[in-house]
C-alpha cells in the first residue's frame, strides 16, 4: 500500500516532531552560519509533503482551501512571530504547536525566509532536522541547495541528508532519478541513507526494491540501508507484519540483515515466539545473524533458556555465534551457573564457541580461570583466540606476570604480539 503524504495539519506535524526527536539524526548543537543561502525558483507547491499535481483528498487528511490561502498569504511579520514562539516560548507544548503551524505555513517561496528566522532565533538540532525535511518535501532541489551552503562539513552533511529524505518522502521517483545522476563516492553514500529513509516514509516496497537493486550492484552499505527500511516497517506495521515482509525478501545477506533487525524487536516483545520464528531459518547461512541476535538478546533476560534453545538447534555458524554471545551474557549475570552449564556440555564445536564467549567476559574478572577455560577449547584457532582474549586482561592487570606467562604459553609470536600491543586500555 502506498503511504502517500498529504497536506499536513497540526496533529501530523506534532507526531512527526516527536518521531524525529528520537530519530536517527540528533545533532548536539545548532546549525552554523551559512554562506549566501538561496532558494531556487520552483512552481508553487505549498502543500507540505504533497507531490506536484496530487489532489488534496479527503477533509480528514488535508487542509481546507481557506487554510491554504491563509498559509500562502501570511506575512513575514506573522511568520516571524510564529517562529519566535516555536523556538523561544518557555512552554514546550506551545513550542510544539507553534512549530507545527510554522511548518504548515511553509511554501517554496517563504522557506528561505523561515530558515533565516530560525537561524536568528538560534534554533536547535531537532528543529533544524524537521525544517530541512519539511522543506525537502515541498521543494527538494531548493532545500538541498540551501543545505549545501552550510560551512561546517558535519552540519552540512546532516542538513543535506534531511532535505533529501524529505524530498524522497514526497517525490520518490524524482529523488531517485536525481540520486542516480550523482557521482559515486562518500558524498553519495551519505545522501543515499537519507534517500532510503525518505523512501521508507513514503512506501516500504519502493524503498525495499531500491535497496535490493543497490545490493545487486554491489553497494557496500546496502545491508545497513535495508536495516533502516526494516526499522520503519517495524515502526509502522509491527513485528508480525515485519517478520512476514523480511521472509519474502530474496535469500542472501540482505535478507539476513533485515531479519536481524526484525529479530531484535521480536525477541524484545516475545523471546519464545522470536526463537520459534528464527528456528525456521537456522540451517540457512544468511540467517546466522538472526540466530545470534535472538540468542544474545534472550540471554540478557533468561540466559539458561536462551542457551538451552541454542543447544537444541542443528550445528550451524549461527548456532556457534549465538552460543558465544549467550554465554558471554550469562557469565556477566551468573558466572557460577554459566560455568556449571559449560562443564556439563559434551565436547563439540558449539561448546568451543560457548567457551569463547564465556572467556571474553570472565577474563576481566578472573584471568587465571579464563586462561584455564580457554585452554580446554578443542579447535586450535578458537583456542588461540580465546587465550589471547584472556591474556590481554592479564596483561592489563599485571604486565610482568603476563609477560612471564607468555614465554611458556606456547602461543605463536603473532598471537603474543596481539596480547602486548596497545589497545588503549579498553575492554573488547
Amino acid at each position: 500500500m502506498k503511504l502517500q503524504r498529504s497536506v499536513p495539519h497540526i496533529a501530523w506535524c506534532l507526531a512527526t516532531i516527536g518521531a524525529f526527536a528520537i530519530g536517527k539524526w540528533t545533532p548536539s548543537s545548532h546549525e552554523p552560519t551559512v554562506a549566501n543561502a538561496t532558494s531556487m525558483p520552483t512552481e508553487d507547491r505549498s502543500l507540505l509533503g504533497q507531490p506536484k499535481g496530487q489532489s488534496a483528498g479527503s477533509e480528514s487528511t488535508t487542509a481546507t482551501e481557506s487554510e491554504l490561502q491563509s498559509s500562502a498569504m501570511m506575512s513575514e511579520t506573522e511568520l516571524s512571530n510564529i517562529a519566535r514562539e516555536a523556538i523561544k516560548d518557555p512552554n514546550p507544548l506551545k513550542r510544539s504547536l507553534a512549530f507545527a503551524k510554522l511548518l504548515q505555513s511553509m511554501t517554496p517561496e517563504n522557506a528561505a525566509m523561515i530558515e533565516k528566522q530560525m537561524r536568528e532565533l538560534d534554533a536547535g538540532g531537532d528543529e533544524w532536522r524537521m525544517f530541512r525535511y519539511a522543506w525537502g518535501a515541498i521543494d527538494g532541489q531548493a532545500a538541498f541547495a540551501a543545505a549545501s551552503t552550510i560551512e561546517d562539513d558535519r552540519s552540512r552533511n546532516r542538513a543535506r541528508s534531511a532535505a533529501v529524505s524529505g524530498w524522497a518522502s514526497a517525490e520518490p521517483s524524482d529523488a531517485i532519478a536525481w540520486m542516480n545522476n550523482l557521482e559515486a563516492g562518500d558524498d553519495k553514500e551519505r545522501l543515499q541513507e537519507g534517500l532510503v529513509s525518505g523512501l521508507a516514509d513514503n512506501n516500504i516496497t519502493v524503498a525495499t526494491n531500491y535497496v535490493l537493486k543497490l545490493g545487486d550492484e554491489g553497494n557496500r552499505r546496502a545491508d545497513d540501508y535495508l536495516e533502516d527500511v526494516a526499522s520503519e516497517q517495524l515502526r509502522s506495521q509491527g513485528v508480525d507484519a515485519s517478520a512476514r515482509w523480511s521472509e519474502q525478501l530474496p535469500d542472501g545477506p540482505l535478507k539476513g540483515a533485515a531479519m536481524d533487525r526484525v529479530a531484535n524487536a521480536y525477541v524484545d516483545q516475545d523471546p519464545a515466539a522470536a526463537a520459534a520464528w528464527a528456528e525456521r531459518f537456522a540451517a540457512d547461512d544468511y540467517a546466522a545473524r538472526v540466530i545470534e541476535e535472538v540468542g544474545d538478546e534472550w540471554a540478557e533476560r533468561k540466559p539458561a533458556e536462551a542457551v538451552s534453545w541454542l543447544e537444541s538447534l542443528p550445528e550451524s555458524e549461527g548456532k556457534k555465534e549465538g552460543m558465544e554471545s549467550a554465554l558471554g551474557e550469562w557469565v556477566r549475570r551468573d558466572p557460577t551457573a554459566a560455568s556449571e552449564y559449560l562443564a556439563s556440555m559434551a565436547d563439540s564445536p558449539t561448546k568451543d564457541a560457548a567457551i569463547g564467549g564465556f572467556v571474553s567476559r570472565l577474563a576481566w574478572e578472573d584471568h587465571d580461570a579464563a586462561i584455564a577455560w580457554a585452554s580446554t577449547i578443542g579447535q586450535e584457532n578458537q583456542r588461540t583466540e580465546a587465550l589471547v582474549d584472556a591474556a590481554r586482561a592479564f596483561f592489563r592487570r599485571d604486565r610482568d606476570a603476563a609477560v612471564a606467562w607468555l614465554e611458556t604459553s606456547g602461543l605463536p609470536p603473532e598471537a603474543q604480539k596481539k596480547v602486548t600491543e596497545s589497545r588503549r586500555g579498553r575492554r573488547d
